[in-house]
């Protein structure tokens, strides 16, 4: 018999912060196997990206602010990362498909609501395993 209810959880501490972002890609890790310092820099876009989403709601102008060249300044600032050292991690980003088109790929961006708490649902479809593309 299959159980329909939600019956495993783990409740993680934390703030909706850099911290928050850095355990939401050390969580994604298998999709897109990122080394720590590249892991701290798409974090410091992702924050940047949730706190310029409360005040720019349209999603290409969010998008094009968050990989404006102040931003990247920003981001390369508070990661801590020289200049060259970011475009080697940018080239990382883009390989991986983290970054895509110039843009941050919206399948990695967390749907932050303004609650208490971020859920995440994780379902594992045995059923459908011969279906699944190996590179996904």
């Amino acid at each position: 018999m299959l159980r329909k209810e939600i019956n495993n959880i783990i409740r993680i501490p934390t703030e909706l912060n850099l911290e928050f972002f850095k355990y939401w890609f050390e969580f994604l890790k298998p999709f897109h196997s990122l080394t720590e310092r590249e892991i701290d820099v798409i974090s410091s876009f992702m924050k940047l990206r949730y706190e310029l989403g409360k005040v720019i709601r349209d999603e290409t102008i969010l998008d094009d602010v968050v990989m404006s060249e102040e931003s990247k300044r920003k981001v390369r600032e508070e990661a801590g990362v020289s200049l060259a050292h970011f475009q080697v991690i940018m080239g990382k980003l883009r390989k991986s498909g983290v970054i895509v088109d110039g843009r941050l790929n919206h399948k990695f961006i967390p749907n932050i609501d303004e609650g208490n708490s971020f859920k995440l649902l994780l379902y594992f479809d045995f059923g459908n395993v011969e279906g699944r593309k190996k590179d996904t």
